[in-house]
């Protein structure tokens, strides 16, 4: 997802959520602990930025080796919440970053990171004695835009004993805008990532000007229902309004539903599934 530009959505993206089910506890734990027990995961300080920051893919490649580049990223708390599940308490972390220092801890520029991805990293803990330790973890998560990490995530119940991490990642090149709805969610050790097309619009790429065939104006409304669990998630409803390739959605509904070790997973027929950059 090189070449991407961060910016906030015009178009309708909601989330209805039953805010008296989530069961979140008040409390947060003090950042500098949460901080001790991530430091295996983001190892380095850089002196000149006094950060604690990790080298890892930008999200562009090497033209010529087509190898990821690698770079270096500030990290900071973004957002942490205790919540209890059925095997007790359980702290969500999300860490975000930028771009900041290369691969070697010189300080970037504007110029140097704008067509790179920004970082995010979920973490799940669990209580050990005092503390916490880790439960699942995924601490190099490429999204964001203009090497900006996202902000302001918000943590869903997304399952009767699991949460997880909502965005929205937002992408603008030569015309042609998308937005996805992230979703990250814990699985065993490992964190899933879950990636649904909102919206994409073509017109400024000229494409809606007469031949109406190849004219991309679409944008989406989601809901998630909490009435029933599949594969132990509840199940999202995403409901459709504009243009797609001629094709015209009037409040089309599309069910997404969490397949074993893949996450959220797209239709075949969901009209954004092959669309956004």
């Amino acid at each position: 997802m090189a070449y991407a530009k961060l910016r906030r959505s015009t178009i309708s993206l909601r989330l209805l959520f039953s805010f008296g089910s989530l069961g979140f506890a008040t409390h947060t734990v003090a950042a500098d602990s949460v901080m001790d027990v991530l430091k295996p995961y983001y190892p380095l300080y850089n002196e000149a930025l006094q950060c604690h920051g990790v080298i890892a893919p930008s999200g562009s490649v090497n033209g010529l080796t087509n190898e990821p580049d690698m770079t270096g990223y500030c990290i900071d708390i973004d957002r942490q919440k205790v919540v209890e599940t059925d095997k007790g308490k359980r702290l969500y972390v999300l860490v975000t970053g930028d771009i900041r220092f290369d691969d070697n801890g010189k300080g970037l520029e504007y110029d140097d990171i704008r067509f790179d991805n920004g970082l995010a990293g979920m973490f799940v803990l669990k209580p050990k004695g005092s503390g916490w330790q880790v439960e699942s973890a995924k601490p190099t998560i490429s999204v964001g835009s203009f090497g900006r990490g996202l902000s302001d995530w918000r943590l869903q119940k997304l399952s009767p004993n699991a949460w997880g991490f909502l965005n929205q990642h937002s992408n603008a090149l030569q015309g042609y805008y998308s937005d996805s709805l992230v979703i990250l969610t814990p699985d065993g050790r490992d964190i899933r990532e879950s990636w649904i097309g909102t919206q994409y619009n073509n017109e400024d790429a000229g494409k809606c000007e007469d031949d109406l065939s190849e004219c991309d104006i679409v944008k989406t409304v989601f809901a998630i229902d909490t009435s029933k669990t599949i594969n132990g998630f509840y199940p999202l409803t995403m409901i459709i309004d504009g243009r797609v390739r001629g094709k015209v959605y009037n409040n089309a509904v599309y069910r997404i539903n969490y397949q074993k070790d893949k996450g959220y997973t797209r239709p075949e027929n969901y009209p954004l599934k092959n669309m956004g950059y």
